[in-house]
């Protein structure tokens, strides 16, 4: 045997079935992991945890109002919140989203819950400091700041953080720093107006 072979990608990478999703165990790909990883993936004991428990209930609870409405992830947002118990709502913005961060921050006070907003920007730290390059080296240009972000929001004690347009890579920083979960609100994609699922679409003809 090859000790240096590469065990083949999970069948996940093929698959055309979503078999799993009806436990229709003959048409799933050899190597779909339900098949080659049951010990791993049929393992349900960390979910009966309570606290992670109570955050799957509310993970399936939100996606429909009690009329069966869909809700928009911005309402999952209240939801869960709520659900969950979380009181203080963390808001990490891009600059370029402040009034998006804003009116979250008013919809989420209007629904009985606090909020602590923090700019992407804060600290006003040139990005000759941090050494990064310019395209103006002579006029100042701020860097984003999310170490800051984190520890200003691990400072008011925030239940739950929502990032809204941080660049990838200082949302990654913002995770590791936050004291509390972080989710995202919106996804920075600067080229199709924050919506990167239309990368991964076939374009209408």
């Amino acid at each position: 045997m090859d000790m240096d072979a590469k065990p083949p990608p999970f069948g996940c990478k093929h698959c055309a079935t979503i078999a799993s999703f009806r436990n229709e165990t003959a048409r799933m790909p050899k190597t779909c992991p339900t098949r080659t990883h049951l010990d791993v993936v049929h393992d349900a004991s960390s979910y009966l945890e309570p606290e992670r428990h109570e955050t799957m209930v509310a993970a399936d609870a939100i996606p429909f109002t009690p009329e069966r409405v869909l809700r928009n992830r911005v309402e999952e947002l209240v939801e869960f919140a709520k659900l969950r118990g979380h009181r203080r709502i963390g808001v990490a913005f891009c600059v370029s989203m402040i009034k998006e961060a804003q009116q979250l921050s008013r919809i989420l006070e209007g629904e009985g819950l606090e909020t602590e907003l923090v700019c992407c920007r804060v600290g006003a730290i040139d990005m000759s400091e941090v050494h990064l390059p310019k395209a103006h080296p002579e006029r100042f240009a701020a860097s984003c700041n999310p170490v800051a972000q984190a520890k200003l929001l691990n400072e008011r004690e925030v239940d739950l953080v929502a990032q809204l347009g941080l660049c990838l890579g200082h949302d990654l920083i913002l995770q590791e720093e936050c004291d509390a979960p972080v989710t995202t609100l919106v996804v920075k994609d600067r080229a199709l107006d924050h919506h990167p699922i239309r990368a991964l679409r076939p374009q209408a003809t």
